[in-house]
């Protein structure tokens, strides 16, 4: 663009910000952030949140901590996605206790944005949604847990609670992990859109890697490995759709994603035990 002397704005620049990101090119993002500066472009919330995202992954996290502060400064409390950037990088680093304190951080601000806007948090009635039908695991302060059993799509439990949630005048839900159609298991819900203190809450932890799931499945093919044995899967994730539902799969467009797995049991299945290339189950 600019060798052909067009017109060249911070949108422009925007864009390709965003595109170093999805390439993880960070060092590339930092230097057209340098020709902005060169060309006394203005920074907007998108030129930070783009540039938050392409150094997440970068060798040192203290590129994400320097625009995530010029990012506060300038604008409104950041949002938890841009949060959980920050925060990411810097437990990558192992710098797990300024992870910590910022997330501690930004919620002081995403709560005291709430109370200025006039967003009231709501409280989750446990005995009402059980009432429903809603299987609620636990609730607290702006979080809930509810079970999603198997054969059911994540979007109809939570499309469940958000129509028991504002029929009794709450707020918008936010759910920000799902779990494939044959899966069960726990569904971590802000009360709160994604504006709220709740919802960018869960965001920030998600996107920073700070939650944790476990899945117990049991699988059918080859051993991997002796009772005990453990590996770890690093491979980019993306949720494809299918007359089934969505569903997670390994996709170079996808979002980077670390699995660790340990085998805890195995069986041999009866119809195998006599056969050359005996299959288990574990």
């Amino acid at each position: 663009v600019a060798a052909k002397n067009m017109h060249i704005d911070t949108w422009t620049y925007n864009a390709a910000v965003s595109a170093c990101a999805k390439g993880n090119e960070w060092a590339k993002a930092l230097e057209l952030l340098g020709e902005m500066r060169a060309r006394h472009l203005e920074f907007d919330a998108t030129t930070y949140t783009t540039a938050i995202s392409a150094c997440e992954h970068g060798p040192t996290w203290q590129h994400s901590l320097a625009l995530f502060d010029q990012l506060s400064s300038k604008f409104r409390p950041p949002s938890g996605l841009s949060a959980g950037s920050v925060i990411n990088a810097c437990r990558a680093a192992s710098s797990w206790t300024l992870a910590c304190a910022l997330l501690d951080r930004e919620l002081s601000r995403w709560l005291e944005l709430e109370s200025r806007t006039g967003l009231v948090p709501w409280e989750a009635s446990e005995q009402e949604l059980r009432s429903e039908g809603v299987d609620l695991l636990a609730a607290s302060q702006g979080m809930i847990a509810v079970l999603k059993p198997s054969g059911i799509l994540t979007e109809e439990v939570i499309g469940q609670v958000q129509d028991h949630v504002r029929r009794r005048g709450g707020p918008d839900l936010t759910c920000v992990s799902r779990l494939d159609l044959p899966t069960s298991g726990v569904l971590a819900i802000a009360v709160g859109g994604l504006a709220s203190a709740a919802g960018n809450y869960i965001l920030a932890q998600f996107a920073g890697r700070l939650a944790m799931k476990t899945y117990h499945c049991l699988c059918s093919g080859h051993v991997l490995g002796g009772i005990g044995s453990r590996a770890v899967r690093n491979a980019p994730l993306s949720i494809t759709n299918s007359r089934t539902g969505a569903h997670c799969v390994v996709s170079l467009d996808g979002v980077q994603a670390c699995t660790s797995f340990i085998m805890k049991a195995c069986y041999c299945t009866e119809a195998r035990q006599e056969a050359d290339d005996a299959h288990f189950a574990f």
